[in-house]
């Protein structure tokens, strides 16, 4: 049995400008006998955070239970086993350098800090205990940390100065120190989808001047900042010394952040956002919601709880062209992730609660009808033909361009001509594109390919033998042309996809010798088994040409119901068996007071896939 501890780490440069923990070094200690374990455990972070010298370190070394590095999203996972059991931990960071630190004259130091003391809160999962935390420090502890590191950073945010105050984005931000004997330039970042920018710089980029290292004008206080900035080839904002002499930009601080916004560039209209909005007839947003996603990516509310199998058709709007430079196309594109389970072997008996760590470009794609492109046949009158994108039109990267898409259209006088898609000529539909699932769920082979034979009817799958939910991550990327820089980004952080068979045998034991046997006696024994992640009902019946003679209940059923708790969506079926030696196994029904006849015993089902119908099989016997 082990104690597994697993969480992400992030810093505030200021409340909207998060950044990951990449690659520092959790250490967890254990108590110190000095120590008030139960008050620490309680205190706030602000009142424990600490940076510790290098006599503090080596004094708590002896302490060291374990340690783990980051990765580049700053997750971080702890096993913990031995003569750990599950006490309080105190947590510190050794971070060897901080993200995006501007190389300089000298190494980093690493600098070693405490964040708090934690009680787990652990929950079994199996064999084990699992505890999640997650913390973001805040912003004065985590821009004195950097400040420690020598950096200096901003973050900004570019938008249209006119309502609804749109991002621009692609655009190339500068920022300047305005000195009195010479503007220092700190930096150049190109804004992305959100208009959001960030520029990392060091003290020597505005305390040199041309006398240096004579003459450093400025010596402990900040920057006096302004900004520049520039959209392809046009100013479309253009600060003075005099903004960074304005309260508010002067002496700013080692994390600042900026407003900026520019009357140069004109907020599109509706149609000319590129946006993602649904997933057939399901809003992405907002995520989760009762009747778009849930957290554990099911669709429709509780009560429906959808999973998607087939082509599923992703809904929403690409203009061909980039509104802030009307000359540029548009090229978007989907990525695409799998959840998975701690250890990376498949669970049916848990959601995968593992997020992917990256997304991949979505290359598996079916036939989409994007848009009509309109033309003069060659009978003179105006016609159009559909725009379809398929996965011949993917470019490198998995994206796809409409504008100038060459179109195939029937000039209805026995000939055909080539059209190419342009905004003047184009009416898009509202789909983006449609995800072939079964070729991304085919990845995994069936556990049980071929289904289960009816001589095993009644017995229960076993979990190597049953299918798990398989659950992914979306995202939606927008970007220019030609300069290749994002416009848009979106995602839906969970939804499941399942292309797999129902496993479903139905048997008698009074027929497993002969088929052809009478029911002689007052009893018959059903062996049944039904099995998948996503099955909404089953059912067992016995009817005859008059109808229904033994209903569920007393015969078996079972059926789905609407989370919460989420451990609702782990229904899958059942099975009443198994088979016996001596042919009294499954489920006994009394069928003595039923007249002489033919009778059928059925088992209906239906899964949770969006738009699924129900389905059955039947035994037959005579009596």
């Amino acid at each position: 049995m082990a104690y597994i501890l697993r969480g992400k780490l992030c810093g505030l440069i200021c409340v909207e400008c998060p950044e990951a923990l990449s690659h520092v070094i959790v250490r967890l200690y254990r108590p110190r006998e000095s120590q008030n374990v139960t008050a620490l455990a309680m205190a706030s972070a602000k009142e424990t955070f600490a940076i510790l010298t290098d006599e503090e370190v080596q004094a708590k070394a002896p302490f060291l239970l374990a340690e783990a590095r980051t990765d580049e999203d700053g997750n971080y996972s702890f096993t913990l086993d031995g003569d750990y059991q599950g006490e309080a931990v105190e947590v510190d960071i050794l971070c060897p350098t901080v993200p995006r630190l501007k190389p300089g004259p000298k190494d980093p130091v690493p600098l070693q800090f405490s964040i708090t003391t934690i009680q787990p809160r652990w929950r079994q999962v199996e064999n084990d205990f699992l505890a999640i935390w997650d913390y973001c420090l805040p912003q004065r502890f985590w821009c004195l940390v950097r400040a420690r590191f020598g950096a200096w950073t901003i973050c900004g945010r570019l938008r249209t100065c006119d309502a609804p105050h749109a991002p621009i984005a692609g655009a190339t931000v500068r920022a300047f120190d305005a000195d009195w004997l010479q503007d220092d330039a700190l930096g150049v970042a190109v804004t992305d989808a959100s208009g959001r920018f960030r520029i990392d710089y060091l003290t020597s980029d505005f305390t040199l001047t041309p006398f240096s290292p004579f003459i450093n004008v400025e010596f402990a206080s900040g920057p006096d900042v302004y900004f520049t900035a520039q959209l392809g080839s046009v100013i479309i904002l253009s600060e003075t010394q005099a903004n960074g002499r304005q309260p508010g930009r002067e002496n700013v601080g080692h994390c600042f952040c900026v407003e900026l916004c520019s009357k140069e560039v004109l907020p599109p209209d509706v149609e000319g956002v590129p946006h993602w909005q649904q997933v057939e007839i399901f809003d992405i947003h907002p995520f989760p919601s009762l009747a778009g996603f849930s957290a554990q990516g099911y669709a429709g509310g509780p009560g429906a709880s959808y999973v998607f199998a087939g082509g599923v058709t992703l809904k929403g709007n690409c203009p061909l062209r980039n509104s802030a430079m009307p000359a540029n196309p548009l090229e978007y594109r989907f990525l695409i992730g799998e959840w998975s389970w701690p250890g990376g072997s498949d669970d049916p008996t848990a959601i995968p609660p593992v997020a992917p760590a990256s997304l991949a470009p979505l290359t598996q794609i079916l036939g989409t009808h994007v848009g009509y492109v309109f033309y003069t046949n060659g009978l003179g009158l105006g016609d159009s033909a559909p725009v379809i994108i398929d996965a011949g039109d993917l470019k490198p990267g998995g994206w796809i361009r409409v504008d100038g898409k060459p179109v195939t259209v029937d000039m209805r006088d026995g000939t055909t001509a080539i059209v190419n898609v342009a905004p003047s000529i184009f009416l898009r539909t509202f789909d983006l594109l449609t995800v072939n699932t079964p070729a991304i769920t085919s990845l995994h082979p069936a556990k049980l390919p071929g289904g289960l034979p009816i001589l095993d009817a009644g017995r229960s799958l076993t979990a190597a033998e049953s299918e798990p939910i398989r659950r992914y991550r979306l995202g939606f990327e927008v970007r220019d042309g030609i300069s290749l820089a994002l416009v848009a980004t979106d995602g839906l952080d969970s939804i499941v996809f399942d292309n797999s068979p129902v496993i479903v045998a139905l048997d008698l034991e009074e027929l497993r010798s002969n088929a052809c046997n009478p029911i002689a006696g007052g009893l018959v024994h059903i062996l049944y088994t039904i099995d998948h992640p996503h099955l909404r009902f089953f059912n067992v019946t016995i009817s005859n040409n008059n109808g229904i003679t033994h209903p569920p209940p007393p015969l078996p059923a079972a059926s789905f119901t609407p989370p919460p708790p989420s451990s609702n969506y782990l229904f899958r079926g059942g099975a009443g068996g198994p088979h016996l030696s001596g042919n009294n196994g499954g489920f006994p029904v009394n069928v003595a007071l039923d007249p002489p006849c033919a009778y059928r015993v059925a088992i209906g089902w239906q899964t949770r896939h969006y738009l699924a119908s129900p389905h059955s099989i039947d035994r037959l016997y005579c009596k």
